[in-house]
């Protein structure tokens, strides 16, 4: 019958118990024959003075003989009184008494009657003499020897009584020790082996030493529980090890995962203007990291529903099931991602706001299905494609709106000046044909030619200055390096001393104002070298508290008469409109003692939209 946990975990035996049992029967055994002993000896005390005194009676019937010869009356009076004290003495009543079941009180009795019937009379009869006693004397002496006998034997019964105490109990306890021994190392010592050896192996990491477990003690119980225990932590150890694998492995995929998110984002933020070769650079390595079948890439205009483009990761081929342009006959669209094959698609869209850009696909055998770590990849790959292809769209789109701003801006360019100026020289040419045909005289004609020479060259000259301004270029970033450069060219050009301040280093400037900001300062600077006759000119740009841009243009030219300039003259009406490009106000005046100060205010749009954020709302 199979034991119940409960049984194992109750011993039958006590090792501690039986070992305690042991010891006490042994110094029980101990004690009771040091009683016994004890007792024996207690009756021994006194059988060797008997003894002596039975044996003084001998003595002492000689001596009385030896009287009775010598005629001594009264050293034999003396001599009969002790034979009676010692005959009768408490030694040998006291003895007599510790042996009642010996023969030795008959003994005694026959001695005593021996002497009082028979040789006490001989002895104490006036003049007696001496034969008649000695002829009783050997008779009595032998009762005496056998009284005497019989005393030695009761004394060494009682002594024969001590060694078979000594021998028993020597023999008991031998008998213990023995069985005590053979049960210790039956359950004490070899149990105790077994653990040491079985709780070494396991503090070196072996879990799988099991215990040979006999008997039913303490000993017993605690190998089983550590067979059980080791058997646990062998179990736990195993699962341990293949959760470590499996996390091992988890970490592995998250960062080959994260590797490739980061190279694919770092290379598609890098290298914009064509995204999809390096999607489709890209299809290989996420077909490795997934363990699947070949992944596909779809892609799409925004304003199309079918492909323009298909590759797979095996080659960048288009897939084996894809029918481009005909993209109706797809698997995805007509049999729900079933291939021919028994595979199937699963899709993952590439969607930016409203705009369906494409579709990521990967093939999975018949039955397989993606892990939840393998889908958040494709998810992730999927907007990560999708944003890189939106930002792809969105910079054409901004460099096709550049490109139309800057030709909107050129048209106007040369219709507020050059065409304005050949306009006017039209006229001037419809006004001298008008002239030469009516018949003008000489001084009428010339003065209108000398007017459209004139206004040929003010158109030139405005045509060289929008040549100059669309020519501007911003080889660095930021506005000091393009001021410095063009200080430098003006100042070279002409022999104007002109000084740059520009504390404006912590403004981000947008390139739109940067651009308004340095044709402002070289139109003014042209101004200047043509018109001002000046030998000094300070360019300088501040910022306020509330953050409002403040550039002035100061020479210490002859000055400037009133606002609106002659025709052909300063470029007010360009400068007002830069100005009003950048939402802020321009001014032309004189200086405090001499010369022309152009001022410009304007607030950039970094400080405008904070400025309005910081707007307080009104519910």
């Amino acid at each position: 019958m199979t034991q119940q946990p409960s049984d194992l975990m109750n011993p039958k035996h006590s090792v501690v118990f039986d070992t305690l049992l042991a010891f006490v029967v042994i110094i029980s055994v101990s004690v009771l024959s040091l009683l016994g002993n004890l007792y024996v000896a207690d009756a021994l005390n006194g059988d060797a003075a008997a003894i002596n005194q039975a044996g003084s009676l001998r003595m002492q019937s000689y001596r009385i003989a030896v009287s009775l010869s010598s005629a001594e009356q009264p050293l034999l009076e003396e001599q009969i009184k002790g034979m009676n004290a010692t005959l009768s003495g408490p030694v040998l009543q006291s003895t007599l008494r510790r042996h009642p079941d010996s023969p030795l009180s008959d003994n005694y009795q026959r001695v005593r009657e021996h002497w009082q019937q028979t040789m006490l009379p001989l002895a104490s009869q006036p003049d007696a003499s001496a034969a008649p006693y000695i002829a009783q004397l050997d008779d009595f002496t032998a009762e005496l020897e056998v009284f005497v006998h019989s005393l030695q034997q009761a004394s060494e019964s009682k002594l024969g009584v001590i060694r078979i105490l000594h021998i028993s109990t020597l023999f008991i306890i031998v008998i213990i020790a023995f069985v005590l021994i053979y049960r210790l190392h039956n359950n004490l010592a070899g149990p105790l082996r077994g653990l040491t050896a079985m709780a070494r192996k396991v503090g070196q990491g072996d879990f799988n030493a099991r215990m040979q477990v006999t008997g039913d003690t303490e000993l017993s119980l605690l190998g089983r529980t550590l067979n059980q225990t080791s058997a646990e932590l062998a179990e736990l150890y195993s699962h341990m090890e293949n959760k470590v694998s499996e996390k091992t492995a988890a970490l592995r995929r998250s960062n080959e995962t994260l590797q490739l998110l980061f190279n694919s984002a770092q290379m598609l933020y890098r290298q914009p203007k064509d995204p999809q070769q390096l999607m489709g650079h890209m299809l290989g390595k996420v077909q490795q990291i997934l363990h699947s079948g070949p992944v596909s890439l779809c892609l799409n205009r925004e304003q199309s529903s079918d492909s323009y483009v298909a590759m797979t990761s095996i080659d960048l081929l288009q897939p084996a099931y894809c029918r481009l342009p005909d993209c109706e006959q797809c698997p995805a669209h007509t049999t729900a991602g079933t291939l021919p094959n028994g595979g199937h698609l699963i899709s993952f869209a590439l969607d930016s706001g409203q705009a369906h850009l494409g579709n990521l696909r990967v093939e999975l055998a018949s039955g397989a299905q993606l892990e939840g770590w393998q889908s958040q990849l494709m998810t992730t790959l999927a907007d990560l494609f999708a944003a890189s292809l939106s930002l792809n769209q969105l910079g054409e789109k901004q460099a096709r709106l550049a490109l139309m701003e800057e030709r909107t801006i050129i048209a106007r360019e040369l219709h507020d000046s050059l065409a304005q100026a050949l306009s006017a020289q039209k006229l001037q040419l419809a006004r001298l044909k008008r002239q030469a045909t009516q018949g003008s005289d000489s001084l009428t004609l010339n003065a209108t030619i000398n007017e459209i020479e004139a206004g040929t060259n003010a158109a030139y000259r405005q045509l060289r200055e929008l040549l100059t301004t669309f020519r501007i270029k911003l080889d660095q970033p930021g506005l000091k390096p393009a001021l410095m450069a063009t200080v430098k060219e003006f100042s070279s050009n002409s022999g104007v001393i002109i000084e740059l301040d520009f504390p404006l280093e912590h403004c981000p400037l947008s390139p739109n104002e940067e651009i308004h900001c340095l044709q402002v300062t070289r139109e003014a600077l042209s101004n200047v070298i043509k018109h001002a006759r000046a030998s000094h000119c300070r360019v300088s740009f501040s910022q306020d508290s509330q953050g409002t841009i403040h550039l002035r243009i100061e020479d210490d030219g002859v000055g400037i008469q009133v606002e609106d300039s002659p025709t052909g003259h300063y470029g007010l009406s360009i400068l007002r409109e830069r100005a009003d490009s950048l939402q802020g106000n321009i001014s032309i005046a004189r200086g405090k003692t001499r010369g022309t100060c152009v001022s410009m205010d304007f607030t950039p749009d970094y400080k405008r939209i904070h400025l309005h954020e910081e707007q307080p709302s009104h519910g």
